[in-house]
């Protein structure tokens, strides 16, 4: 069996194991937005929902404050063609709880998910399930980790189960990096290793194996409303593991007024703006798929990251932190049939925001276990900002956010339930000038501070104790 005699019987695996779970989308389905207009009958929107790992907000070419290097020409086009959402943050920037955030609209410290490699709860309610239960083929693709501990075959596998959390049909793993198809952790819906089924050279990169399956899925299910989750691992480390056509020179990369170790940024960075480019090239296949199989005007496209990455910004590396870098993520949002090109939204957003955004903007029900709110109406202008809460909760660094208009308060550990920083956004974007107890700002840090308290008490928050931690296993 040849590589593409394959994708096509997982695909059709794929379609054909969902159908076998369709609800009854006659009844129990309610309207969530009707400023939207939106319905579910004769027309349904498909869902293409695109996970990268580690990407920060400024790594893209057409953001404010921009990493100047950095070119994703076919993210910049969505952005002009939907909705380009410019405040949008990491619910806890740290891969296994900004996960869970996603999948169940409810913060890590509410589902016990705040450290990596726990397993999500299986009494958790997902936005899969509100998918399959009405009738869409549900089908997710690459990185999981949210399944435990488990990496390498046969623990890296996620059942066929309650453990895929609506998603009828797999092609993942639980956790891991490689980026090449010679190492992949790549299995099968049965749970079979892609990597020893000699598909593709073994020097392929693993996000390339991963998009050719989502185009077969989206080929399978062209007549079909369809929920297609894609999760790829880059621009996560190892940096320097990117098809090498993609590189950039260290030396032209122009680090960020707050790196406080240029050489070092720089040697990191070249690396991380290749898998970034790579990923911009691998999206846009996608985008051509959509549109060579007509589907282009009836897929709600999301592109977002599960947390960004600080190279060397404030003297600071990978995820975890409250600042810009680390917390502040990507979204785009596209759906020509309903929301507007070029725009720019500037509320604020948070991981615990989509899964509520994604369902009434399909014209499904919102459940009440979300704790995040539908913003879809913030995209037609017509929906207040509000704060939003952002926790950090790994290994040595906890601390507790808030961001309201162009402030942001955190809250660190070494003084708990004492406000440490304060920044405006807009005046001192790069973080340089901390506002914290300065008499001018008092009235703002009050207004903050009792935001902080309000979203304390009602998410269950237990900072600086910790929370009631999920298991490895269930």
């Amino acid at each position: 069996m040849d590589r593409r005699q394959f994708l096509k019987r997982v695909s059709l695996a794929a379609g054909g194991a969902a159908l076998l779970n369709t609800g009854d989308v006659s009844g129990g389905v309610k309207f969530a937005n009707d400023m939207l207009g939106l319905r579910i009958g004769p027309k349904r929107y498909n869902v293409l929902f695109v996970l990268v790992e580690q990407w920060r907000f400024f790594s893209l070419s057409h953001v404010a404050h921009r990493d100047r290097l950095v070119k994703t020409p076919n993210l910049d086009k969505v952005a002009k063609e939907g909705a380009h959402w410019s405040r949008c943050y990491a619910a806890q920037p740290v891969c296994t709880p900004n996960r869970s955030a996603i999948m169940t609209g409810r913060f890590p410290h509410e589902t016990g998910m705040y450290q990596n490699d726990l397993m999500l709860p299986p009494t958790e309610r997902c936005i899969a399930h509100g998918f399959t239960e009405t009738g869409y083929n549900c089908h997710y693709i690459g990185k999981w980790h949210m399944n435990g501990g488990g990496k390498t075959w046969p623990n890296g596998f996620v059942p066929k189960d309650w453990h895929r959390r609506g998603f009828t049909t797999f092609e993942g793993f639980n956790r891991g990096h490689n980026y090449w198809y010679s190492n992949s952790f790549m299995m099968t819906n049965d749970g079979a290793e892609m990597s020893k089924l000699g598909l593709y050279p073994s020097n392929t990169y693993e996000p390339k194996v991963q998009t050719d399956l989502a185009i077969n899925f989206i080929e399978q299910n062209k007549k079909h409303p369809f929920f297609c989750f894609v999760s790829w691992g880059p621009p996560h480390t190892p940096y320097n593991d990117h098809p090498p056509e993609f590189s950039y020179n260290s030396a032209d990369v122009v680090a960020r007024p707050n790196v406080t170790n240029v050489s070092s940024a720089q040697s990191s960075l070249d690396d991380y703006f290749a898998h970034c480019t790579a990923m911009d090239v691998e999206f846009g296949r996608l985008m051509d798929a959509l549109k060579e199989k007509g589907l282009e005007d009836n897929t709600l496209v999301v592109f977002t990251s599960d947390h960004g990455d600080a190279h060397y910004s404030h003297g600071l590396t990978a995820k975890n932190h409250p600042e810009e870098e680390s917390s502040h993520i990507p979204l785009l949002m596209r759906l020509p049939d309903k929301i507007k090109s070029g725009l720019v939204v500037d509320n604020l957003i948070s991981s615990v925001d989509l899964m509520p955004t994604i369902l009434s903007i399909c014209g499904l029900s919102v459940p009440d276990t979300c704790t995040g709110k539908d913003k879809s109406a913030a995209m037609l202008g017509g929906m207040p900002d509000e704060s939003i809460y952002v926790i950090g909760h790994w290994k040595t660094a906890f601390w507790r956010m808030v961001l309201k208009d162009k402030y942001k308060l955190v809250v660190r550990i070494a003084t708990p339930n004492v406000p440490s920083d304060l920044y405006d956004m807009d005046a001192d974007p790069y973080e340089m000038t901390n506002l914290i107890d300065q008499p001018a700002h008092a009235s703002v840090q009050a207004d903050l501070w009792a935001e902080y308290q309000s979203w304390y008490t009602r998410t269950g928050d237990v900072f600086p104790e910790n929370p009631v931690k999920a298991l490895k296993e269930y």
